[in-house]
């Protein structure tokens, strides 16, 4: 199908530090709800994309080959260093996930560039995470 598993793991990634704080306090049964679906449907995503047929049949791991553990994780850590609002815990993990989630669609660039063509489907995610990321923008910036 031309979905990277690369950057499922990375939003993972994203999902599991950012919602660090389910263990911390609550806030309310909606906001737990949402949290653990994100990070359950992520984890779900990649398990079919890595092992159940027939999905795992179209991955194509050899082209979905972006290092992301050797670039995008560092890079992510190196700016967290560098810009942040606080030297907490809670608010580095906050800010290694903002940098490491800017970076999350490289994988999947990279895999599209591998495969020399995009489906529609793919084409669809692919604008579907640029509105997420659109409206995300959006909503800090009126929250503030």
């Amino acid at each position: 199908i031309g979905i990277s598993s690369k950057t499922q793991e990375i939003y993972l990634i994203v999902f599991c530090l950012r919602y660090m704080d389910l263990f911390l306090y609550f806030i309310s049964v909606y906001n737990t709800l949402m949290k653990i679906a994100f990070i359950a449907a992520t984890a779900f995503t990649i398990y079919l994309i890595r092992l159940k047929k027939p999905y795992c049949t179209t991955y194509e791991p050899l082209k979905d080959s972006f290092p992301h553990f050797l670039y995008l994780l560092p890079l992510a850590g190196v700016l967290t260093l560098v810009i942040h609002s606080d030297f907490t815990v809670f608010e580095m993990t906050w800010s290694y996930s903002v940098w490491l989630e800017a970076f999350a669609i490289m994988p999947q660039l990279y895999l599209l560039q591998k495969l020399g063509e995009v489906e529609n489907i793919t084409s669809n995610y692919i604008v579907t995470l640029g509105l997420y990321r659109f409206l995300y923008i959006i909503h800090w910036y009126c929250r503030d």
